[in-house]
């Protein structure tokens, strides 16, 4: 049978993550892998979660185990109702505001199922995350990016490429951003240019989508408001997950958006996955009953801050000094930024001899760009294995 002639239109534009492909190759113990983009299992409370997980299975197991509505868990919304006004001045929600989604991911594609139709443009950062390129791309979107500096997304130049848009009548159906350490920088967005970002969102009448699946591990300086916190008009919907502060397991994030945009995403996500994981739903809101999660994000920030430290320390002391990188005040990854005649890939051929490895910058580019960069994370490796690592890196770009 000649399946590819079976297959929808939408199949020729899915491609392969770069990422994952690359991590393939990259099982070896002696290999030092900065490329995955992985909490340290280190960082998982373990111990409490058993007693979380025993609880729920003493008082909660026959709800727990069963089907769950498409929405979510009433109590897990709720909270997250309290916590998004409590912690980050988000005023004015409730449960028909929020759904809880089988993570991030789910709710890009479910809002990219709501709004992409075939040529329609969605506008990025450049770089930005991978599985929001591939999740547009699949739904045949064009995606219009704007380069960044050292405050994120460039402000005079999304201004600037917004009103040629409209000029042309082909507003994006939405903005994606992630303002808080951002995948793959490590950069942040100041909260003057987050209002300069929503004040384009609300005047060119476009959904912008924040997606904060880093905004809690702050490591230094202060925490800079929420777009969703300036958010009066509902131009704002908000993504938010429990996979980088408490365990990617679970695969239990949430979305929040006004009430129309809900209702469709659950229509939606019925023909999905009908619900997401119900026992995992418990076990995240009885973390955060049973005060687990705050001070387990504490106890992250203090491992990843460490972390980072040190490979930065690393690369100050082993790097040429032609090279730049960020040092991100929180999160999970830092971006390296090669002379013009380096290419990462060629690079990273050299680094894989000398056992050590990280992701290009190229796929994290949606119109192309990006030969000279890679991304490093510093979450997940050892101490030791960050240092190592570094130096062997350090050889490699010194020798190529």
């Amino acid at each position: 049978m000649k399946i590819e002639e079976f297959f929808s239109s939408r199949v020729a534009g899915m491609r392969s993550s770069e990422i994952r492909e690359l991590l393939k190759l990259l099982d070896r113990p002696e290999m030092i892998s900065f490329a995955g983009g992985l909490p340290n299992p280190d960082a998982f409370p373990i111990e409490k979660m058993k007693r979380v997980v025993n609880h729920v299975m003493e008082v909660h197991a026959r709800e727990a185990l069963q089907y769950g509505t498409t929405e979510g868990h009433a109590k897990l919304r709720e909270v997250i109702c309290g916590g998004m006004n409590d912690h980050f001045g988000v005023s004015g929600l409730d449960m028909q505001n929020i759904m809880i989604t089988n993570g991030s991911q789910q709710a890009l594609n479910l809002l990219s199922q709501l709004f992409l139709d075939p040529g329609d443009i969605v506008l990025t950062s450049d770089p930005t995350y991978l599985g929001a390129i591939l999740t547009f791309r699949s739904y045949q979107a064009e995606i219009e990016s704007v380069p960044m500096d050292d405050q994120g997304i460039r402000i005079d130049m999304l201004e600037e490429r917004l009103a040629q848009l409209a000029k042309k009548n082909k507003l994006p159906k939405f903005v994606y951003l992630i303002p808080s350490f951002q995948n793959p920088t490590g950069v942040t967005i100041p909260e003057k240019n987050r209002r300069a970002i929503y004040r384009l969102s609300a005047h060119y009448d476009i959904l912008l989508i924040e997606d904060d699946p880093y905004g809690l591990l702050r490591f230094e300086g202060e925490p800079v408001p929420l777009i969703k916190s300036m958010d009066v008009t509902q131009h704002v919907v908000y993504l938010g997950t429990f996979s980088k502060i408490l365990a990617p397991g679970y695969r239990v994030a949430w979305m929040i958006a006004p009430g129309q945009i809900i209702s469709r995403a659950t229509i939606a996500k019925q023909a999905q996955d009908l619900c997401t994981n119900t026992f995992g739903q418990y076990c995240v809101f009885e973390a955060i009953y049973h005060d687990v999660l705050f001070p387990h994000i504490a106890e992250i920030i203090r491992l990843y801050k460490g972390k980072r430290d040190r490979m930065l320390a690393a690369m100050d002391q082993y790097f040429p000094e032609d090279i730049s990188y960020t040092r991100p005040q929180g999160g999970m990854f830092l971006w390296v930024t090669l002379p013009e005649d380096y290419n990462s890939l060629d690079l990273l051929k050299k680094a894989i001899e000398k056992n050590v490895a990280y992701v290009i910058g190229a796929p994290f580019f949606p119109n192309g760009g990006g030969h000279n960069t890679f991304r490093l994370n510093y979450s997940y490796a050892s101490d030791d294995h960050i240092e190592e690592g570094i130096r062997r890196l350090s050889d490699a770009i010194q020798n190529r």
